[in-house]
C-alpha cells in the first residue's frame, strides 16, 4: 500500500462512482484529503481518508490483501475511524475481523439548488436566532447566528463536542480558503451553542457536518444553523451535501429539503477495539 498525493487523486476516480457522499470527490478533485492504493500504474483498490473517515473501493480481497485493514491503521496513526466499505469485497475484510462495530448510516439526496425552498429556510434561522443577514431577523437576541472566524475556528477544536467539525483544515487559514460555517451563540454568556460547518469542500460541493452542545439540545438550533449553511452553499454556488449518522440528523436534513436516498454500512473503530 502506497500512499498518492492529491494531483494523483484522478488516478481512484473509477472506484469512487457510487461513493455515498462528497468526501471521495474533495480528494479526486485534489482540494484535501489523504489516498492510498497499491499501484499508480494499474490500482485495484483505492482508500480515501478525510479525518475520521475512510473509504475504500475497489477490490479487497486476495491473499496478499488480507492484512491491508491493519496497514492502513498503522499509516493512519488514527485511534477512532469510520470505515466506509464500497465494495463487497472490502465487506468481507471487516466480516474476517474483530474489533470493529458495524453501524447503520443514512444517505441523503442531492437536490437540484433550484428546489431548496429559501424562505423556508430563512423562517426557521429567523424564528430562532438572531441574523442581520435576513430581513425578520428575531430581534430578541437571546441566541445570535455568526459566522466561524478565526477565534471560533479554534474555540471549536478545543471542545470534545466540537472538535471534528474543522479538523480536515490544517489552520484557520486553510479553513477560511477552502471552507466555512457558522455557529449560534447564546448572546447572554456568549457560549456557542450549536455549529454547522463544512467538513470538507471541493470544487463544487459542501459536505455539511452540525453539531449541538447537550445543553442546548431540543430548541430548534440545529435545524436554524443548517439552514444558515444551506443558504450560504447556494450563495457560493456550492452544491450543500449532507449525510447522516442518525435519524435525527436525517430529520433535521429533511425539514431543510433532503430526501432519504438509502440506508449504507460503516464500521467503526475504537481506542478500546483490538483487531
Amino acid at each position: 500500500m502506497k500512499e498518492i498525493t492529491l494531483q494523483e487523486g484522478n488516478i481512484l476516480a473509477p472506484f469512487f462512482k457510487e461513493a455515498y457522499d462528497s468526501c471521495p470527490e474533495a480528494f479526486l478533485q485534489g482540494v484535501m484529503g489523504r489516498g492510498f492504493c497499491d499501484s499508480t500504474e494499474d490500482p485495484t483498490y483505492g482508500i480515501i481518508q478525510m479525518g475520521d473517515y475512510c473509504y475504500l473501493g475497489g477490490d479487497g480481497s486476495g491473499s496478499q490483501k488480507k492484512n491491508l485493514l491493519s496497514i492502513l491503521f498503522t499509516m493512519l496513526r488514527r485511534s477512532h475511524m469510520i470505515m466506509v466499505p464500497l465494495s463487497e469485497s472490502w465487506n468481507q475484510q471487516f466480516y474476517q475481523s474483530t474489533g470493529y462495530q458495524k453501524v447503520t448510516r443514512y444517505a441523503l439526496n442531492r437536490p437540484n439548488p433550484q428546489y431548496f425552498n429559501k424562505a423556508k429556510l430563512t423562517a426557521y434561522i429567523s424564528n430562532t436566532a438572531y441574523d442581520p443577514n435576513y430581513a425578520g431577523a428575531n430581534v430578541s437576541r437571546r441566541f445570535i447566528v455568526k459566522p466561524i472566524d478565526e477565534a471560533f475556528y479554534y474555540l471549536l477544536q478545543k471542545q470534545d463536542w466540537s472538535h471534528s467539525l474543522t479538523q480536515n483544515y490544517a489552520n484557520y487559514a486553510a479553513f477560511s480558503e477552502n471552507g466555512f460555517g457558522f455557529v449560534i451563540i447564546e448572546g447572554i454568556n456568549g457560549k456557542i451553542a450549536s455549529i454547522a460547518s463544512s467538513f470538507c469542500t471541493s470544487l463544487d460541493s459542501v459536505e455539511i457536518e452540525i453539531a449541538t452542545s447537550p445543553h442546548y439540545r431540543r430548541k430548534g438550533l440545529a435545524t436554524a444553523v443548517s439552514a444558515r449553511m444551506v443558504l450560504e452553499c447556494l450563495t457560493r454556488e456550492k452544491q450543500p451535501c449532507w449525510d447522516a449518522s442518525n435519524l435525527i440528523s436525517v430529520t433535521i436534513a429533511e425539514k431543510l429539503g433532503y430526501h432519504l436516498s438509502e440506508e449504507y454500512i460503516s464500521y467503526e473503530i475504537y481506542p478500546s477495539s483490538s483487531r
